[in-house]
């Protein structure tokens, strides 16, 4: 099984587009669920799976300190100016990075093989106290407003599955694993953006989509006229799709006694 970093290029002009995408349409969203849990000046946090960045840099502007952690870390040296803490890391296999306050992921989970244990890995790495966050994405092709758009998205959803593993259908069970892992106080939240063409949001998802398109193609999953017509649809401004639900999820390591 493939994992992310080997699955598309992080230091390629077109995944920097598409990340730039998803931190315009993501950090408001993920930046307002950090701010609710009261974050402090005098925490620790980390953020596993930070990709180009702009969450760690929020954390560091909040927070005493902040360990910006992912398996292709070229995107972070920035990171370093803002006294951020730059680890190459795998959640699954590499020891503690340090004991936190505040734990943060976006968009990881559902990629990964072994989301349980990853998650109590995190859980083990919080102070007494400290705050889980999980932020996931559980795309619903079913709901789409276009038939030749669910076929593209359900074909890009079984090449991610089969290339990474990757399991977006799990993120709907949040926040069921933060209680199975022994949070307390957990709770989730679900957000719907539009899916407008023309729109950032629009742009990040046919972006997200290409990056499986030569592979669906050659599975059978669909054909090169489907998917042109697919994102044609991603840049018409009269289509309105509510296909990518956003959850995320929170617990609190409980105090020792």
């Amino acid at each position: 099984m493939a994992q992310w970093h080997e699955f598309v290029d992080p230091a390629d002009v077109t995944e920097r587009q598409r990340l730039a995408l998803l931190e315009q349409v993501f950090d408001p969203i993920s930046i307002r669920n950090i701010d609710r849990t009261g974050i402090k000046s005098s925490w620790s946090c980390l953020e596993v799976g930070a990709g180009a960045g702009s969450i760690a840099r929020a954390l560091a502007s909040r927070a005493r300190e902040v360990v910006a952690t992912d398996l292709t870390i070229d995107l972070l040296a920035p990171l370093s100016e803002l006294g951020v803490k730059v680890l190459r890391h795998d959640v699954l296999v590499d020891d503690a990075p340090g004991t936190f306050d505040f734990i943060h992921c976006r968009y990881v989970m559902e990629h990964l093989p072994a989301r349980q244990t990853a998650i109590e890995r995190m859980v083990s790495w919080l102070k007494p106290g400290g705050t889980l966050l999980i932020e996931g994405g559980a795309p619903t092709p079913e709901l789409s407003s276009r038939p030749v758009v669910a076929r593209a998205m359900e074909a890009a959803l079984t090449i991610y599955g089969q290339g990474l593993g990757s399991e977006p259908r799990w993120v709907r069970t949040l926040p069921q694993p933060l209680i199975a892992a022994g949070l307390r106080d957990c709770g989730a939240e679900l957000c719907a953006p539009p899916v407008q063409g023309g729109t950032a949001m629009a742009n990040w998802v046919s972006a997200t989509m290409r990056l499986t398109d030569e592979r669906a193609i050659a599975a059978g999953l669909i054909t090169p006229e489907e998917l042109a017509s697919a994102h044609a649809a991603y840049r018409d401004p009269s289509f309105v799709d509510y296909t990518w639900l956003g959850i995320a999820a929170w617990g609190q390591k409980g105090e020792t006694s």
